[in-house]
């Protein structure tokens, strides 16, 4: 499974264009960026969600790019009503981690928080 990290909303919207131009289906992982003192993620649940996610990813949807977009540090998630994510037309993060599944240019659905780190919750979204 290729994975991709898009840093910027800019990024988010260029491959969300390219996937719905190309008719195609991509993962988008929203989550807490990476402290760069501990190299984790500064939000918990993403932590215990990562390793969930990409062994089911992996496994599951090989034939899927997995795009990881980082939220930014916890100053400019928590209690930020208008970081970008949260008001994008398409991805609409509420919280994180969050697993969008798009297909064809449509949200075919996806995970929030303590979902993401259910391996069966992740195996059954993944296999629809």
């Amino acid at each position: 499974m290729p994975i991709s990290r898009l840093a910027t909303v800019t990024e988010v919207d260029s491959s969300l264009a390219g996937v719905t131009a190309g008719g195609g289906s991509a993962l988008y992982l929203f989550f807490g960026s990476e402290d760069p003192v501990t190299g984790a993620s500064w939000c918990p649940d993403c932590v215990i969600a990562d390793p969930v996610l990409r062994r089911a990813c992996s496994t599951l949807r090989p034939d899927l790019v997995l795009y990881e977009c980082p939220v930014g540090p916890r100053s400019a998630w928590k209690n930020q009503p208008d970081h970008p994510y949260r008001l994008h037309p398409i991805t609409r993060v509420a919280r994180i981690p969050t697993l969008v599944f798009v297909e064809h240019g449509m949200e075919r659905g996806r995970l929030v928080e303590g979902d993401c780190a259910q391996t069966a919750v992740v195996e059954a979204f993944l296999a629809k």
